[in-house]
């Protein structure tokens, strides 16, 4: 028997997009960049200088809304020529449409609110590109709250949006439920007081996320 909202501990799950609601994009990524021919040494020397919570970095100022796609583009062109291409809405290798919504996923989110539960997205996107989100998923139908990073001008790991989307969900925080595919993510949700779920295959994580909200 389903766990319902009254009988758990948890009152509001929060879904990140990209790897939880989505196919996860690690390997898409990958491909685009070498059917992009980005140089792939160069990348790896870009992606190892990388860190998730650098506030600084250009990427995280696109994604807090700070820098415009265009700006950002013109840079990441003249770092590395083609790695460009995966951000650009107007490239055959943009990203965001090759990120298919899972069905089981989106079913189970819909189950979940019958059963009483609030449910929010938090999302670390950039406003170009929220279209194809929003397009491919019901967002009023499905999302009590719905957080994007480029909207609210902060974004995952900084703890205030995860302070952020709970005032708005209007719960404790520790009774929210936090899924990501990023562990920086959850474990900056776990510090702010959220239980967390680090997804790796999204189907299987939905077995997690149901062994949680019995336990809880």
């Amino acid at each position: 028997m389903a766990v319902t909202a009254s009988q758990s501990q948890i009152d509001a799950i929060v879904f990140d997009w990209g790897g939880v609601i989505t196919v996860p994009p690690g390997p898409i990524v990958n491909r685009l960049y070498r059917e992009a021919g980005v140089d792939q040494g160069k990348l790896k020397d870009r992606q190892d200088r990388y860190r998730d919570d650098d506030p600084d970095s250009q990427f995280a100022k696109l994604e807090r809304g700070e820098l415009t796609l265009e700006d950002y583009l013109h840079w990441s062109r003249n770092d590395l020529p083609g790695a460009e291409l995966i951000w650009d809405p107007s490239s055959p290798h943009f990203l965001f449409p090759q990120l298919k919504v899972i069905s089981e996923v989106v079913a189970r989110i819909s189950e979940l609110r019958t059963r009483g539960f609030l449910i929010g997205l938090l999302s670390n996107n950039i406003a170009e590109a929220w279209p194809v989100v929003a397009g491919g998923l019901a967002l009023d139908e499905l999302f009590d709250v719905v957080v994007n990073s480029a909207f609210v001008g902060m974004r995952k790991p900084e703890h205030r949006i995860y302070f952020h989307i709970v005032d708005q969900l209007g719960v404790p925080v520790e009774r929210v439920l936090f899924l990501d595919d990023n562990r920086t993510n959850v474990e900056a949700a776990v510090a702010c007081g959220m239980h967390s779920i680090e997804v790796e295959q999204p189907i299987p994580a939905l077995g997690t996320l149901e062994r949680r909200l019995e336990r809880c």
